[in-house]
């Protein structure tokens, strides 16, 4: 509560109501936002019915082509690069776990799942367009991602990142979070919970090469010795628009 030394005609003076007001209007920041990224929980397609639970086609996210190296892998193993990432229906579920699934990716390099304005999922022939977030100067923007590694060799690396595409369809990265896996820091003793990992792009410029182009999100592991996965759930973006004055 704000108290006035009164004067002697019982008003507090003008200038310093005006600079009350001035600091109470500036001090209000504008809440974040969360942008809506589409499947952001992975619930689709459905793994109910599928062998262990697992479906390989997941709506909105694209994988990457596949590796020249990851031909000897299945030659030898049998392992699929289209099966190198999906979702599952999570029966033995994370306490913070959104809906009923959530998404892996094994720990093979250059493994990902990725979403922008442009981006392809397994049975699109041309780009919907539901994910048309955009850089815009003077905001910032955060980008939280629940995951759990399991089984996974010490040291492997899951990058998330945002990013943007150039005029030749390049994806430039303008923000990422590397993670690097330990046994110590994703204990298994149940109840098990999802870590949420952060990416932050700073307020938004205008002379940025990144202002105005359309926002993509990547998840990828970056290094492993394909032993274990990454489970993934609920992908958050946010727009933070800063501080705000009220007009008075």
């Amino acid at each position: 509560m704000i108290e006035f030394k009164m004067l002697s005609t019982c008003r507090p003076p003008l200038a310093r109501i005006t600079s009350i007001l001035i600091l109470a209007a500036g001090s209000v920041g504008l809440q974040a936002q969360l942008i809506p990224v589409p499947n952001s929980s992975f619930e689709s397609q459905s793994g109910v019915g599928q062998p262990f639970g697992v479906n390989i086609l997941v709506d909105s996210w694209q994988k990457p082509a596949k590796p020249a190296y990851f031909d000897a892998i299945e030659a030898a193993f049998g392992i699929f690069w289209v099966q190198t990432a999906g979702v599952f229906v999570d029966n033995n579920p994370y306490g913070n776990r959104v809906g009923t699934q959530a998404a892996y990716l094994l720990s093979f390099p250059q493994v990902a799942l990725c979403q922008d304005y442009n981006t392809l999922d397994w049975d699109d022939a041309a780009p919907t367009h539901d994910f048309d977030a955009v850089f815009q100067p003077g905001k910032s923007y955060k980008l939280t991602i629940g995951l759990f590694g399991k089984n996974l060799t010490d040291g492997s690396q899951l990058t998330l990142s945002l990013y943007y595409r150039d005029k030749q369809d390049n994806m430039v990265t303008v923000a990422s979070t590397t993670i690097t896996y330990t046994a110590a820091d994703f204990p298994t003793t149940p109840p098990l919970n999802l870590q949420d990992f952060e990416v932050d792009v700073p307020k938004v410029r205008g002379s940025d090469a990144w202002a105005r182009k359309h926002i993509g999100i990547k998840i990828e592991s970056t290094f492993g010795s394909g032993e274990g996965y990454w489970d993934i759930d609920n992908v958050r973006l946010e727009v933070n628009p800063g501080q705000g004055r009220r007009a008075l």
